[in-house]
């Protein structure tokens, strides 16, 4: 546990220095040269970026849930469903309590009227005008909970699942939505509440039967389905 909790303090304290740099060094210049990028490129990310959206997510994960929990009844894959539904609840509602408690400026305000950062002398901490809700990107947040989540499940589909984050979360950096330290605060965010969230549920359920050991659940569950024993667990 001890090593767990190092390698956790080691990657928010990289994350950290990461965000540092890129509010200093990187935020700004990334976000000028996006402005200036080809319209045709901007309309493909910003046909990208829909793609963070939560909504669909949710409502998809959750409708599974209660397909397989009432209907099919596979607790195995109701698991599943309600552990995607929750990871990406838990990220969003953690990317939001954190926007509002910084209030960072998003580029919008740059570019209208010159402001960055966080307003410190009019102190816009808990501010929810969508103007000062730049850090973190939710949307980075959410596909990156998605992917860690479906990892889990599906480690061989792994990379496509990051590389389809990545390009949810550069989609917000090119359109000029947040900058490129919203969207790595984003992306820990998203992962993080994965991780923390699974080991909740497993301190809890010592069984897994949420379905983080696959190969062992599935076949079991196949051999139930098939009307052979499993000859005990």
């Amino acid at each position: 546990m001890r090593i767990v909790d190092a390698k956790m303090a080691a990657s928010f304290a990289a994350v950290l220095l990461l965000i540092v740099l890129s509010y200093f060094f990187l935020d700004l210049p990334v976000m000028l040269y996006c402005k200036g990028l080809n319209k045709s490129i901007l309309d493909f990310f910003g046909i990208v970026t829909e793609f963070g959206l939560s909504t669909w997510y949710l409502v998809g994960s959750f409708a599974l849930f209660l397909f397989y929990r009432f209907f099919q009844r596979r607790p195995i894959y109701a698991h599943r469903a309600l552990f995607l539904f929750s990871s990406i609840a838990v990220s969003g509602i953690v990317s939001n309590i954190i926007k509002v408690i910084i209030g960072r400026y998003r580029p919008e305000m740059f570019f209208e009227k010159g402001l960055y950062g966080v307003n410190f002398l009019n102190f816009s901490f808990f501010n929810f005008s969508y103007g000062f809700t730049s850090f973190p990107s939710g949307h980075t947040a959410t596909t990156f909970s998605l992917a860690w989540a479906l990892s889990l499940f599906f480690p061989r589909i792994r990379i496509p699942l990051f590389c389809f984050a990545s390009m949810v979360g550069a989609s917000r950096v090119i359109i000029t939505s947040h900058y490129l330290s919203d969207a790595v605060g984003g992306a820990y965010v998203g992962v993080m509440s994965v991780i923390f969230l699974k080991e909740i549920i497993c301190s809890l359920d010592r069984k897994f039967s949420w379905g983080f050991k696959l190969q062992k659940e599935d076949k079991n569950e196949d051999l139930g389905n098939s009307g052979k024993s499993p000859g005990g667990r």
